[in-house]
């Protein structure tokens, strides 16, 4: 009989060390270093691997995890995603038809872009809002303005291209106030992409990477081509598809982290290098620090958000909360998840998957794509509120992410 499938639960193994051996011993993960043991993880604990820069597994470790369904992501010490391995491929051939044809129709293309460009423009002026309490200057009113414009003008648009245009005016407004939510002594002029030349853009571009990383991730799970982009387009060598969800994560999740980093000076301007090419990055003991903030902030529970609606979820397929008994008795293929109770945490993580299967139940069952933020009502064609960012204030009982003072590639 073959081992039982074990990977609903726990949380991620992190490697970071290039110097580490992963063995496979009674039920465990076994971490050695030069031949020392330093770790030993029980599989049932493990969610799945991420492995930034070169680590060694031996066919057993291999074998095991597969069996186990737990993914291996691999990743450059930069972040940059190389490829996930997983125990089994979902075959989904429909899925595929799907995003082919919804490539080739630009409306259905505009069905998907259209919430997805508004709940991006949504996160960057509701954390511009949040920072502006009490000290937001006038860049941060303009910002304001501009990306509410923008925003409902996105939710009308009929021009793949001009919804771009929209997406690129609103960073670019952002991103000008963006140094005003900085309370520290680091300086942020503009965004500084390939390389970053600052501490804030390589933190930024770090967390941008890391996400998409995440994303793909979880797209490769549900039976996603992930070179099909459906707002990015398609184009030799790129994982487009990740680049399309990843844009509403930027600002509610990485943004927020990177000032929460800096903000509370969790991070320094001694924990980061400047390389002879002129790039800044994290140097090597920051950056084991960082991915294991990251991780704990991916798996914490997260501040609310305006379409965290959890009856939503019905009907959604996921690998959340499953109770270990049914999963090892229950087939590879996994059972439809229950969807979460209004009392039980939504973390980053999950919202992430979420939206994979949003997408996936878009493409398939024609279900209109729900974004993560969103400035209206449902089905609701109202103006939007530009003093609380939305057509009906929040009820009491569902408060709103608080920051506070937190802090295409």
């Amino acid at each position: 009989m073959p081992p039982p499938r074990v990977s609903a639960g726990g949380r991620p193994l992190v490697i970071t060390d290039p110097t580490l051996l992963v063995r496979h011993a009674n039920e465990r993960l076994v971490l050695l270093r030069e031949r020392k043991v330093i770790a030993a993880v029980p599989v049932a604990d493990v969610s799945h691997i991420a492995v930034h820069g070169p680590a060694t597994f031996t066919g057993a470790a291999l074998a095991r995890i597969l069996d186990a369904g737990i993914d291996v992501s691999f990743h450059s010490s930069a972040g940059r995603f190389r490829g996930v391995l997983q125990s089994t491929d979902p075959k989904n051939v429909y899925l595929l038809l799907a995003q082919v044809d919804a490539w080739n129709r630009p409306g259905r293309r505009l069905d998907f872009a259209r919430p997805l460009v508004a709940s991006k423009i949504a996160g960057q002026r509701s954390l511009l809002m949040r920072h502006a309490r009490g000290s937001g200057g006038p860049k941060h009113a303009d910002a304001i303005e501009r990306l509410a414009s923008l925003e409902e003008r996105a939710h009308a648009e009929e021009d793949l291209e001009v919804l771009r245009g929209f997406e690129g005016a609103a960073s670019a407004a952002y991103f000008d106030a963006f140094p005003e939510m900085l309370r520290t002594g680091f300086v942020f002029e503009k965004r500084v992409r390939r390389p970053p030349k600052d501490p804030v853009n390589a933190l930024l571009s770090f967390g941008y990477t890391l996400a998409g990383s995440e994303v793909a991730r979880h797209l490769a799970r549900v039976g996603f081509d992930t070179r099909i982009g459906l707002l990015h387009g398609i184009r030799y060598g790129r994982e487009s598809l990740p680049l399309d969800l990843v844009e509403e994560l930027r600002a509610p999740m990485v943004d927020r982290f990177t000032l929460r980093l800096l903000n509370n000076r969790q991070l320094e301007r001694e924990d980061f290098e400047e390389r002879d090419d002129g790039a800044v990055r994290l140097r090597d003991d920051a950056r084991r620090r960082y991915l294991e903030l990251w991780e704990e902030m991916l798996s914490a529970k997260a501040p609310r958000l305006r379409n965290d609606d959890p009856g939503d979820d019905a009907g959604l397929v996921g690998a959340r909360r499953v109770d270990r008994a049914t999963r090892a008795a229950e087939p590879a293929g996994g059972a439809p998840e229950a969807p979460p109770r209004l009392d039980e945490p939504v973390t980053w993580r999950y919202r992430i998957e979420r939206q994979a299967h949003r997408l996936r139940r878009f493409l398939l069952k024609g279900v209109p794509f729900r974004p993560l933020q969103s400035s209206r009502k449902i089905n609701d064609p109202g103006s939007i509120d530009p003093q609380n960012g939305s057509a009906r204030p929040p009820e009491p009982s569902q408060p709103l992410e608080s920051i506070d003072d937190d802090g295409k590639e």
